[in-house]
């Protein structure tokens, strides 16, 4: 007499198991894949941020950033932003370099900048920012009063 019900059991046993293995290894295998993505941009966001800022210590210190040198990081951002990027976030970068390139040296673009930074939070994991314009320009100038004066002068509200 062959013992059905104990093959059966041993069989689902070693399906059961197979499976739980091959699912555990999907599930790592797609959590390196976002860690690997978050990386990419993690790197992408950054260079985003520190471009305004280098551009502005530049010309603190009296060391502007070649404009070769900047076409070329908006471009190395531009071939990441392609990739690695929601469809909000590129259209919105395209868009901020179309002000740039419209506006030159002008400040229409900070709105622009603004909205970017904004969804690129979003997309980090800041869900919930609140952070406004006032609040980025703020951190960007950190002089209040400045801020003050710069918003007359260009007629923010």
């Amino acid at each position: 007499m062959i013992p059905y019900k104990e093959i059966l059991l041993l069989l689902f046993s070693s399906l059961i198991a197979f499976l739980t293995w091959r699912l555990q290894h999907q599930k790592d295998k797609l959590k390196n894949i976002e860690s690997q993505l978050s990386d990419r941009k993690y790197k992408m966001y950054s260079e985003l941020l520190y471009i305004l800022f280098d551009i502005s210590n530049g010309d603190k210190i009296g060391k502007p950033v070649p404009l070769k040198e900047l076409s070329k990081r908006y471009n190395d951002i531009k071939k990441d932003m392609f990739l690695y990027a929601p469809d909000e976030i590129f259209q919105t970068y395209t868009q901020w370099l179309l002000v740039l390139s419209k506006d030159g040296t002008g400040i229409n673009h900070f709105k622009t900048y603004y909205t970017l930074l904004k969804l690129v939070r979003k997309d980090m994991g800041q869900v919930k920012t609140k952070i406004s314009l006032d609040d980025f320009m703020l951190f960007y100038m950190q002089n209040e009063s400045e801020y003050n004066k710069f918003k007359q002068a260009n007629n923010w509200q």
